[in-house]
């Protein structure tokens, strides 16, 4: 599932206020809406998504037949405002699927559940550290990862062959910008194609960037952005050249054609997206063949990873929701439903080349590999609920770079400046 939403900040920033006095006022916990030995189970997803997973919860009830999930299914976009409801109404889900970058905003709010002492050691050591860290708030955790996405870079596998491109076998073998700049330029030239490479206007892979660089968007305390500093300005300075130059479409950023659409068309050689377009492209490219390699890299390699984790309310059923959260993050059940929905684990031990998918089984291998270059401590950046008040800004400053209309440090200095002024 993609987990990039326009409007949320709005979403949450309304209800804020009210929510957080009701919550963080009362010292008892919710009460939910479900009776006796009922769990409420809130679920958003795609319909491959959701049939599995009501599979693998019937298989709980089975083992737990004293306990009865209701599973209660809210679309992607509507899903804050229907939890902000729910709370609202102190009628609290006891468990929810919930997008990594909601989760602190919620905790903010005293929402979820300390359920530290709930949760084995030996368990939490499974679980990759970068994915866990957005389940845990100022000491406290509220939840475990459940589905993981990450970035890669698709290319136009008939294109590439022409044009005598020799792509990267490994992480280590990754091309610094300078080669990844000119084997587009080949594709361009050799192929007669439009553009070289594009990616889709969003922060999560701008960020890349930002961090193959050597940068970060805060400080180590989590306290001051740091859009402006010098390896970032010099990455959105490359990333903007690209786009001015042709190498990249400019429209992609300024509401024109979608890079992905571009890509599916054979107008662009590579594409930066994620693991979620490989249902779509296996679909609706027809005129070429395809295939996905590793990003590339400056300072260091890194790319992007989220998803979506399991987190618990503060409700009275918080025992028996941890004993489905503990079943549905098992090892046996991510294995399942992430090799069916083509998610990367969440859990170490299925991070390894013997874990097999029922599709794509090749390129998602190639995933897992990538997924390792992402780091716990730009998962707690993103995780911050002030950098949701963000994105949509610095969007909006990349495109006017991306005009001309600013320059990249004007870009992104406007950025820190309305992470102050949120402070004020």
């Amino acid at each position: 599932m993609f987990w990039f939403i326009r409007d949320r900040s709005i979403c949450l920033t309304v209800s804020g206020v009210i929510l957080s006095a009701m919550l963080l006022v009362s010292s008892c916990s919710m009460s939910g809406s479900g009776t006796g030995n009922t769990i409420k189970f809130l679920w958003f997803g795609s319909e491959e998504e959701t049939k599995v997973i009501k599979k693998i919860v019937n298989d709980f009830e089975k083992q737990n037949p004293n306990i009865k999930v209701v599973i209660q299914m809210v679309e992607w976009l509507r899903f804050n405002e229907k939890l902000l409801t729910m709370l609202l109404g102190r009628r609290a889900p006891d468990i929810s699927r919930m997008s990594v970058q909601w989760c602190r905003r919620y905790a903010e709010l005293g929402a979820f559940a300390d359920i530290s002492d709930m949760i084995p050691p030996e368990e939490l050591a499974d679980f990759v550290e970068s994915r866990l860290a957005s389940c845990r708030y100022k000491g406290c955790l509220f939840g475990l990862p459940h589905s993981s996405i990450g970035l890669m870079m698709f290319y136009n596998a008939d294109v590439v062959e022409k044009a005598g491109i020799t792509l990267p076998a490994t992480p280590e073998d990754a091309w610094s910008w300078d080669e990844f700049e000119e084997n587009s330029r080949k594709a361009m030239e050799k192929c007669g194609i439009q553009y070289g490479w594009s990616t889709y206007r969003g922060w999560f892979p701008l960020l890349i960037f930002f961090y193959q660089n050597g940068g970060r968007i805060f400080d180590d305390t989590l306290t001051h952005s740091t859009f402006a500093r010098e390896e970032n300005i010099e990455a959105l300075k490359w990333f903007i050249d690209q786009h001015r130059k042709g190498v990249a479409p400019s429209s992609a950023w300024t509401g024109g054609d979608p890079g992905a659409d571009l890509f599916m068309r054979g107008f662009c050689a590579f594409h930066i997206s994620g693991n979620w377009s490989l249902v779509t492209f296996s679909k609706r490219i027809t005129g070429f063949q395809w295939d996905v390699t590793y990003l590339p890299r400056q300072k260091r390699r890194a790319t992007n990873v989220g998803g979506e984790n399991l987190v618990i309310f503060n409700t009275r059923k918080k025992a028996m929701a941890v004993k489905l959260l503990r079943f549905l993050t098992s090892k046996e059940q991510i294995a399942r439903f992430s090799r069916k929905a083509l998610f990367i684990p969440t859990r170490k031990s299925l991070l390894t080349p013997e874990f097999r998918y029922e599709k794509h089984n090749e390129l998602m291998q190639k995933f897992i590999i990538q997924s390792k270059d992402f780091e716990s401590a730009w998962a707690e950046e993103q995780s911050l609920p002030a950098f949701s008040e963000l994105e949509k800004g610095l969007l909006k400053n990349v495109e006017l770079a991306i005009l001309g209309q600013s320059s990249p440090e004007q870009a992104l200095q406007n950025v820190d400046k309305a992470f102050e002024n949120l402070k004020k």
